[in-house]
């Protein structure tokens, strides 16, 4: 035990997970989310905690105000781009970790995750921990170092600049999601550009960081452009796979063994009735795609194979008295 009884290398394991999850929804990287978390917890190991009365409050308070730090710095970064910038997509894992845990409690779609980039790092700050993390606008206050009614405001401004963006009110149709998903990638495989058109609403937003110099006179002939490129990487792809994106069915597109892009899609019923794709963010750095290459890349999958093929050798046992026949 350290001061005042804390254990801190306890205290910190118990709260990991949210605070990665947190560091995650504010910088939209995994990587830089733990680079700061493993910032927070040098600076707890090494700070006095004689008055820290609830160690999951200061190590929240840290890790927000380190994410808004590193925001302000990688947002000019991320800005100066050619590519454009997507937060790394999260996959769901078929095993949830604490981390995949932490992070379905704080569920947010990718597509509010992308809007995010337009808030101000205070902004986006006081929006995740009010609607992901569920903390009033006293808690904000402290960790900010604010005044509540001025919280209260950044939220709701927030709020306001994300409905004007086009945020997604409510989740689509679970069904009617997964079988577009699975249309969507049944046709990038099958190379059906007419399938494809098929699928999205009349002007979809189309996002990636696929750099294209095809030249682009409107949002649907950027669109178009977007899907042969993206038609183009599936027939390079050995095959495509519906996987699980911040809780809604995407696709990931894998070239011998290694997942080289990762697709969200947005959809929703139009007027006439008929589920559309009206976006659709494809990320295919290999930086950004790291991550979940450990998860399901080829190293993961050899690794997991030969788990299952020691267990299935350590399961093979001959009882003493197994009958053997000699002479057979």
């Amino acid at each position: 035990m350290t001061e005042q009884g804390i254990d801190k290398p306890s205290s910190f394991e118990a709260a990991r997970a949210r605070l990665l999850a947190l560091a995650y929804r504010m910088l939209g990287s995994r990587a830089e989310a733990e680079d700061v978390v493993q910032d927070v917890w040098l600076k707890w190991h090494l700070a006095d905690t004689q008055e820290v009365q609830t160690p999951a409050a200061w190590l929240t308070t840290i890790t927000t105000r380190a994410a808004i730090d590193r925001l302000r710095h990688v947002q000019r970064e991320r800005a100066s781009q050619a590519a454009g910038w997507l937060p790394e997509p999260w996959l769901d894992e078929v095993a949830p970790s604490a981390e995949e845990l932490a992070l379905r409690a704080a569920e947010m779609s990718y597509g509010v995750m992308l809007l995010l980039e337009r808030l101000k790092p205070d902004e986006r700050a006081a929006f995740v921990l009010h609607e992901a993390f569920d903390c009033d606008y006293a808690e904000i206050a402290k960790i900010l170092d604010r005044p509540p009614a001025s919280c209260r405001q950044i939220v709701h401004r927030a709020k306001a600049r994300l409905q004007r963006a086009g945020a997604p009110l409510e989740r689509p149709d679970p069904a009617a999601h997964a079988r577009i998903v699975e249309r969507l990638r049944a046709a990038l495989e099958a190379q059906d550009r007419v399938g494809l058109l098929r699928l999205f609403s009349d002007a979809p937003e189309v996002v990636s960081d696929i750099v294209s110099d095809a030249p682009v006179c409107t949002q649907e002939l950027a669109s178009v452009a977007w899907m042969e490129t993206v038609t183009a990487l599936a027939h390079q792809a050995s095959h495509a796979e519906v996987v699980s994106v911040e809780g809604a069915m995407g696709i990931a597109l894998l070239f011998e063994g290694e997942v080289v892009g990762v697709i969200d899609v947005s959809t929703q019923r139009l007027a006439d009735g008929s589920v559309k794709i009206v976006a659709l963010r494809a990320v295919t750095s290999a930086v950004r795609l790291q991550a979940i290459n450990r998860l399901l890349g080829r190293a993961a999958v050899m690794k997991l194979l030969a788990r299952i093929q020691q267990n299935a050798i350590a399961s093979i046992t001959m009882r003493s008295d197994f009958p053997v026949d000699v002479d057979a």
